[in-house]
This record gives structure tokens, C-alpha cells and sequence, in this order.
């Protein structure tokens, strides 16, 4: 998941760093791109991942790898670099995290908010657009939802948008109400 909020602060600067490049060069959509691709890329290869998440590689195996990664896809030069930079300092493992930073920031120097929607079950279409209607009403922007199903909120629904949080879940409720019992006592 893709949720700011679980995105490492170190990740997030990285990001910010690789995206006020690419504006400076007018390539931050290439970049885009180009991080995107690599993303799947890990995600879709067990090996790949486990090279850029493990520890036990050498930087210099991990070099190697993402040369011939790159050989053969049309990557961006501040992607490599980047990629590099990750590398030598060792903070290769948080490649997926700055990718999702980094498309936060586009979505949201864009004007659009996404908004992580907890729900107990899964939203049927009509729910999803009511939800993204109401919270464009509320912020004024485009909103882009993630759904999390979390079943021990029983029912109702959580937003989470940046640092600010709707809770309308039942079991936060009948917490509520267990406090209230138990100060009337």
C-alpha cells in the first residue's frame, strides 16, 4: 500500500530531492514513469525484491543487477543516479517506499488528495463514488481513495487524509461508549 502516512520521513526526502530535480529539468512525468516501471519491476520479480530488500547483498551485486536492469529498459539518467545513490549508501530497501513518495508528490502537486478509506468489508462501486463525491465536497480537490479492509472495526468507516483522520467505525463507537459506562459508575 501506497499510503503516505506509512511512508519512512528518510524516503520521503528522497523523493522530494528526486522530484525537485526532475522539475528543474521539466522531467518530473518521466521520472514518474520510469520509477513506476521499476516498481513493478520488483514487485512482479521475487528475486529482484529480495536482492533490493536484503541486507546480505553486496552493493556491488546490487550494481551490477541494476546495470543490466537498465541496459535493457530506457531509464532516465535520475533515475539511475538515484538508484546509485541508494546503493552506496545502503538504503537501497527503501526504492518502493520513495517511488510511492514520490507519485504522492506529483498527486498532490497536482492538486489531487488520496485518501486511505478503512472499511470492514469491500466497497461495492456506488459506496467508492459517494465516498470520493463526499470528500471532494469537503476538500475542494480530487480525491483518489485506497481501500483497506480491516474487519475488526466492525462496521462503519475510517478516512485517513495526510494527518487527519474520520472515524465513523462502530468500534470506535462502542469504545466510546464503554468509557462513558464506566466514568458513570
Amino acid at each position: 500500500m501506497s499510503n503516505e502516512t506509512s511512508i519512512p520521513e528518510v524516503a520521503k526526502r528522497y523523493a522530494k530531492a528526486t522530484f525537485d530535480l526532475a522539475e528543474a529539468e521539466n522531467l518530473s512525468e518521466a521520472i514518474l514513469k520510469d520509477l513506476t516501471a521499476l516498481k513493478k519491476m520488483i514487485n512482479d520479480n521475487e528475486e529482484l525484491s529480495r536482492l533490493i530488500l536484503s541486507p546480505t547483498f553486496t552493493s556491488t551485486d546490487q550494481t551490477s543487477v541494476m546495470n543490466e536492469i537498465f541496459k535493457k529498459q530506457d531509464v532516465s539518467v535520475l533515475v539511475k543516479n538515484l538508484v546509485h545513490v541508494l546503493i552506496k549508501n545502503r538504503r537501497v530497501n527503501l526504492l518502493v517506499s520513495i517511488i510511492n513518495a514520490y507519485d504522492h508528490i506529483m498527486k498532490s502537486n497536482s492538486g489531487e488528495i488520496i485518501a486511505e478509506v478503512i472499511t470492514a468489508a469491500e466497497l461495492k462501486d456506488d459506496q467508492r463514488q459517494e465516498i470520493i463525491s463526499n470528500l471532494k465536497k469537503m476538500t475542494g480537490k480530487e480525491i483518489q481513495i485506497q481501500s483497506k479492509i480491516e474487519p475488526e472495526i466492525i462496521a462503519g468507516i475510517k478516512v485517513k487524509i495526510g494527518s487527519q483522520m474520520i472515524d465513523a467505525s462502530v468500534s470506535t463507537k462502542l469504545n466510546n461508549l464503554k468509557i462513558l459506562m464506566k466514568g458513570a459508575n
